[in-house]
């Protein structure tokens, strides 16, 4: 069925193949490219907020707990002192004032293998984490997909919690160091025997899977938009030219082949006509089709001047043949019974006339005498 077809709509059903093809491995290669690039966003932007509540963590070491401190008793206990505790409410109220969210909806986690806080006790998962963490001190974040039992299916990034200022150790040394109201609320048996420059626990920020992948989709849906509408116009652009480019002077060869294959064109004057005028575009081009025209040009003046010359050979040998037919014709009416009778009549005829013109002579010959 596509060899009965004509040249454009071949030409049409060849770029429409390419294109589809083309779009479908471009569409493939586009929603890897855009995952990649929001997990790559939604990474930087969870490490950019756990960073933030280090800062909090610091403030919060290095200026609120000596002036709560002050005010400390052994039956009160501010948790305000604690880094974790003031990183995860300041987190909490960026949540409430919708300001931590963003574009996805974050959970912050800060996961300890021994948390003073049963709260922060790092998971199976998050163990893991910890331990690659201590076993690649050079690792500066990690990412990438786990299931949670109330969330499903999530995209995480994690920073390791390294004690690098020994202020940190006063209430996580042993249990002694620790505030008797600390001790009163969480216990001796949690939170200490930390050591300075250990990984001790990982920051860690939650977002559905689902949220990461809508954005994907979305991002996609706008660019593959965007690309599919450019190549379609492309398509109709490009198939416009080809018309008046390809197709149609193709078309004009093809009738002048038609015509001297009738022919309908026996000398250069046949040629004055309008698919010799089309001939003649073609042939000032320059390209390949400028070439194909030239080419056909030159048979075509070889063609005709082959046909004019045999046209003269077929005339010259109807004559030779009309000759030879007459001759032969003569020779066989030479021949016959009829015609040596009728030459042996006229051969008589001259004989007698003859003999009587020289008896005639001879009389007055005699007569004269």
């Amino acid at each position: 069925m596509f060899n009965r077809l004509k040249l454009a709509p071949k030409f049409t059903i060849i770029l429409l193949v390419v294109f589809i093809i083309g779009s479908s491995l471009g569409g493939f290669v586009l929603a890897k490219v855009l995952q990649y690039r929001i997990e790559s966003q939604v990474t930087a932007e969870g490490v950019m907020l756990m960073e933030s509540m280090q800062a909090v963590r610091r403030y919060t070491d290095q200026h609120v707990r000596p002036l709560l401190e002050a005010h400390e008793t052994s039956e009160v206990f501010w948790p305000e002192t604690i880094p974790a505790y003031s990183a995860r409410r300041v987190f909490e109220l960026l949540q409430e004032a919708g300001l931590a969210k963003g574009d996805f909806d974050y959970i912050y986690k800060e996961a300890v293998l021994n948390p003073t806080n049963p709260r922060d006790l790092a998971d199976a998962f998050e163990t893991s984490l910890v331990t690659a963490f201590a076993e690649q001190p050079d690792a500066l974040e990690k990412s990438g997909y786990r299931e949670l039992a109330d969330q499903g299916l999530v995209f995480y990034s994690a920073l390791p919690i390294i004690i690098r200022d020994p202020s940190c150790l006063e209430c996580h040394s042993v249990p002694e160091a620790a505030p008797p109201a600390m001790l009163a609320q969480y216990g001796r048996e949690n939170g200490f025997n930390w050591e300075l420059n250990e990984v001790l626990g990982t920051q860690v920020v939650y977002i559905p899977a689902e949220e990461v992948f809508q954005a994907a989709r979305q991002s996609f849906s706008s660019v593959m938009g965007l690309f599919v509408l450019i190549c379609a116009i492309a398509l109709l652009c490009l198939n416009a030219l080809l018309k008046p480019l390809v197709i149609r002077p193709v078309q004009g060869l093809a009738k002048l082949s038609e015509k001297l294959a009738t022919d309908d064109i026996q000398t250069l004057e046949d040629l004055d006509k309008a698919e010799s005028r089309k001939l003649v575009n073609v042939v000032k081009r320059h390209d390949e089709l400028g070439q194909l025209g030239q080419v056909f040009q030159k048979m075509l003046n070889e063609v005709i001047a082959r046909q004019q010359r045999l046209r003269q050979q077929i005339r010259d040998l109807k004559i030779e043949i009309d000759e030879t037919r007459k001759a032969k014709e003569v020779k066989n009416i030479v021949e016959t019974d009829y015609f040596q009778s009728l030459q042996q009549k006229a051969r008589e005829i001259r004989d007698r006339t003859a003999e009587a013109k020289s008896t005639r002579e001879k009389e007055e010959e005699r007569q004269q005498q």
